[in-house]
């Protein structure tokens, strides 16, 4: 089996635990022959299967711990929410970047910028790191780093050495600084050898010349592309958000010190509601309705609509099979198909890429608890569990319903959605011949 493929990690049982979980029947008893008797092997044992593990029935009911879910209305919804404004003080990066153009055989030369939020809700002053660097013709340079000097500083800001690799940033006015730090990174013997670009040194100078850019961000909030002109969700969804901040010249900005903006949120017709500390993205809105929201420092409105499972009438579904390194398969109806099936998984999917109400996009993902999953071909595929994971599959929401297929011939599997269209029900099928199955890999659910 291949990694990514598999929704279950295999079971790791102790040595002490020999138990076996059998599957009872209804009154609660092990089920037993027409003739009553349970067939034992030759050590007076009820047989396994050759694994150890006694099948799961196919009836589509077995859970999967790495599946989620259904995420049902919490009672605690409100009807308004306010969110405040989430920073960091403290800015990490990766490595840092040498500049190939201004670093010479003698120093380290980066360039770098960043931007910085200030307000009442911002951080004024904030931390950075100089302490790893990278150069893109040979790879990262090696040794610790200590800071020696900052200076050259130009502009409204201050910064001052907190550490051997560490130093302070403090902005007041909106505007564009610069500034330098010097240090000395400390080679280990044969730490240039691929970096021959550089004198072969045990001491190797740096600098960093930087530029910071501060303004009063007036934030407004977007949604994806592909939600159309219209933001329309489906109810106990959260909202699909982005903020974005703007300068005063209408530009977009990114400071670094700010994940997302203090906000306001009022819902007509939904409940509100997010887990402690939630980013406005996180926010999940339930009922039939809209929900605006404004950053509480001013900008524009952002509305969206919310609708619940019967206001949707329209879906496309995707039936696929997953696979890896180029071997998912999307499938159409009638179709035969034979061999090839070397890097596919041994599953139908079912793959909804699309909801809509009355011609406008649906802005969510499709909830999987709103589906039906069935097999009319059980001797062939038999929906047997929850499948939520696939390294390939069409663009779309996998439902974590599906099919296993058994054995070569007709696949025949149904994806029924019962709430949708005022109750009526939308659907899709297909039907489809499989052969040289026994390529498959097994995807355990």
């Amino acid at each position: 089996m291949s990694a990514g493929l598999a929704c279950q990690p295999e079971p790791t049982p102790s040595a002490s635990d020999t138990s076996v979980e059998v599957p009872l029947a209804d009154d609660g008893e092990v089920p037993l022959p027409d003739d009553g008797e349970v067939p034992l092997a030759d050590d007076g044992e009820v047989p396994l299967p050759d694994d150890g593990e006694v099948p799961l029935p196919d009836d589509g009911g077995n859970p999967n711990p790495l599946c989620p879910g259904p995420v049902e209305p919490d009672t605690s919804a409100v009807v308004a929410l306010s969110l405040p404004a989430r920073t960091r003080s403290t800015l990490i990066r990766g490595d840092h970047l040498a500049s190939a153009q201004r670093s010479t055989p003698t120093r380290v030369v980066v360039e770098e910028r960043a931007a910085l939020a200030i307000g009442p809700d911002y951080p004024s002053t904030v931390t950075m790191r100089l302490d790893s660097v990278l150069d893109p013709r040979c790879g990262p340079i090696l040794g610790d780093i200590t800071i020696d000097e900052i200076g050259d500083i130009q502009g409204a800001i201050a910064v001052e050495k907190t550490g051997p690799t560490t130093f302070a940033v403090s902005v007041s006015e909106e505007g564009t600084s610069t500034f330098e730090v010097s240090g000395v990174i400390a080679v280990p013997e044969g730490g240039l050898d691929v970096c021959t670009m550089y004198d072969d040194t045990r001491e190797l100078p740096i600098t960093l010349l930087m530029t910071v850019q501060a303004a009063r961000p007036r934030w407004q909030f977007e949604i994806p592309a592909s939600c159309g002109a219209r933001a329309v969700i489906q109810s106990n969804r959260p909202l699909p958000i982005i903020p974005v901040a703007l300068d005063a010249a209408g530009q977009p900005f990114s400071p670094q010190n700010v994940e997302h903006p203090a906000v306001d949120v009022v819902g007509t017709g939904v409940g509100l509601r997010v887990i402690e500390g939630g980013a406005p993205s996180e926010i999940v809105a339930t009922g039939d309705g809209s929900v605006v929201i404004t950053a509480a420092d001013g900008g524009d409105p952002r509305e969206v609509s919310v609708i619940p499972a019967a206001r949707i009438d329209a879906m496309d579904v995707v039936f696929a099979i997953p696979g890896a390194a180029g071997g998912g398969r999307l499938l159409a109806d009638g179709e035969t198909y034979v061999g090839g099936f070397a890097r596919t998984g041994n599953r139908v999917v079912a793959v909804i890429s699309g909801l809509a109400s009355g011609g406008v996009p649906l802005c969510s993902e499709a909830r999987t608890e709103d589906f039906e999953v069935t097999s009319s071909t059980p001797e062939a595929c038999a929906v047997d569990g929850l499948f939520c994971e696939s390294n390939q599959i069409p663009l779309g929401d996998l439902v974590t319903r599906s099919a296993e297929v058994i054995t070569d011939g007709t696949c025949a599997v149904r994806i029924d959605a019962p709430a949708f269209a005022g109750g009526a029900g939308l659907s899709a099928e297909i039907s489809v011949t499989l052969e040289d199955t026994d390529e498959m890999r097994d995807l355990t659910p």
